[in-house]
């Protein structure tokens, strides 16, 4: 195949949690969906590049298969030695046009297309459409994320005054120096008087503080093409698929718990989730949409149980001050969250299920094993909406509590011995591990050290004896915490 602008500039690889296969069910589960088990399952990416956002799931799930495939050589070259570094048999990388892929690639429960939809001609986004028709299963779920309207306005501005700076311009190097070149410029000597400058300047900001590969990519690439949401939708029942649910819970809010601001959305325009969406996104500028869709025929449930409530799995980081309120009396308990939020309840069931959360954290817990009762699980529903508490259809892949011969994930020592200074968890999260003690810690976990193992190593690099068993059992808790260890 010909060379590409990525084969030339290589595009980061890494995870993106909001792809997450179990990310993507759990609107189904919430709206009545069947929806295939995630550690079973058939997955495929589309423009997956180096892998980095697939490999995981491949390594997380064993009895997942997983395939991915993308335009540049290079990129699928790179990703396969990581593949075969790792010893995985349930992962397929090739180098496939998206216009040349088609239903001899199999039926997928999960598709996934992330940063592609804009940033390719309108052919190849008709094939984008034609290849999840043909390939998604008929209880699958597809990821498709693209730059919204009407946010993207201003990006297109700002677009438009680079692109025209860079007339002549060739290369990535000269590019982006002529870039940042004309965004200095413009953030200098703009005025800081006018509304539309100001909001010019805080993007030009943004732009400086990409990563520069990034930047080359997704702003000064030849095709930058944002939708409003009803367009996208329009094509998509074109191909027989239908709008699910955006990927991130807080975007349901207004859906399931509308505000004002939502009421007064329905009272114009009805309750229709699609236009109910859309509305919000004038209200807001929304710039960028990771929508996730499903066959048209399927019979969406838009009114959630609190039966299908009952059937997650709940956790989060929860934290109360006053630790002698009585539990089962009304009086009022504060609750505090790691997003910085906090509120107050006095109802001795959610009461008790807080605490409950928060003593299990980070382990998941089942909701069915946490308490039946209805307002419970609306009241978990809407923590979760409103991003204080997470939610899933099943345990975390990863071992919660460190094992006798603890073993970090093989893809992260694999990193951190490429040079890496940021690893990627098997939470699907990118992890920086920058310091030299950590990064030292982490590579022993090769499930050969027990416990005292780990302490000698830790006195043999300069820790007091009385210290070690401590700082073991706090390093092995935190790495635990962010994913990093096998179960």
């Amino acid at each position: 195949m010909p060379e590409t602008l990525y084969d030339q500039v290589a595009y980061p690889s890494r995870p993106f949690q909001q792809t997450h296969p179990s990310r993507m069910a759990l609107p189904a589960a919430l709206f009545g969906l069947a929806f295939a088990p995630v550690a079973t399952a058939r997955v495929l990416e589309v423009g997956c590049g180096e892998g980095g956002n697939i490999i995981p799931l491949a390594l997380s799930y064993p009895k997942a298969t997983v395939v991915g495939f993308d335009l540049a050589e290079t990129a699928i070259a790179a990703g396969r030695r990581t593949v075969d570094s790792l010893g995985l048999d349930n992962i397929t990388l090739k180098t496939l046009d998206i216009l040349e892929a088609g239903a001899d690639l199999g039926q997928f429960d999960y598709i996934i297309v992330h940063g592609v939809y804009s940033w390719v001609p309108e052919a190849v986004r008709e094939g984008v459409m034609r290849l999840i028709d043909a390939c998604l299963a008929p209880d699958g779920l597809a990821f498709v994320s693209y730059n919204a309207l009407p946010g993207c306005h201003l990006r297109l501005l700002v677009r438009e005054m680079v692109m025209h700076h860079l007339r002549g311009v060739k290369g990535f190097e000269a590019r982006l120096a002529a870039t940042h070149e004309f965004l200095h410029l413009f953030l200098a000597n703009a005025p800081d008087n006018d509304p539309t400058t100001v909001a010019i300047k805080t993007y030009c900001h943004s732009m400086l503080d990409r990563d520069p590969r990034v930047l080359f990519h997704d702003e000064l690439g030849p095709v930058f093409q944002p939708f409003y949401l009803s367009e996208f939708v329009d094509e998509a029942r074109r191909w027989g698929l239908d709008f699910l649910a955006e990927s991130e819970g807080v975007w349901w809010r207004e859906e399931l718990f509308p505000s004002a601001r939502g009421k007064a959305v329905e009272s114009l325009i009805g309750s229709d989730p699609v236009a109910l969406h859309q509305y919000l996104d004038f209200l807001t500028a929304r710039v960028f949409r990771q929508s996730i869709l499903c066959r048209a025929d399927r019979a969406v449930d838009r009114v959630v149980d609190q039966g299908r409530v009952r059937g997650l799995w709940v956790t989060g980081s929860v934290r109360w001050p006053d630790t002698a309120v009585d539990l089962d009396s009304l009086a009022p308990m504060r609750f505090e969250f790691a997003t910085g939020a906090a509120i107050s309840l006095d109802a001795p069931v959610l009461k008790r299920a807080l605490c409950a959360i928060g003593r299990a954290w980070p382990s998941a817990i089942a909701i069915a094993d946490l308490a039946d009762e209805p307002d419970v699980h609306e009241g978990l529903l809407q923590l979760f909406c409103a991003g204080h508490l997470e939610l899933a259809v099943g345990p975390p892949p990863f071992a919660l509590e460190p094992s006798a011969r603890p073993r970090s994930s093989p893809l992260a020592r694999l990193q951190l011995d490429g040079g890496a200074t940021t690893v990627t968890s098997l939470d699907h999260a990118t992890i920086a591990l920058e310091d030299a003690p950590s990064r030292r810690f982490f590579e022993l976990l090769d499930g050969s050290r027990t416990h005292d193992d780990l302490r000698d190593a830790v006195i043999a690099d300069g820790h007091p004896p009385e210290d070690a068993p401590d700082l073991v059992a706090k390093q092995l808790n935190g790495l635990a915490r962010l994913g990093l260890l096998i179960a």
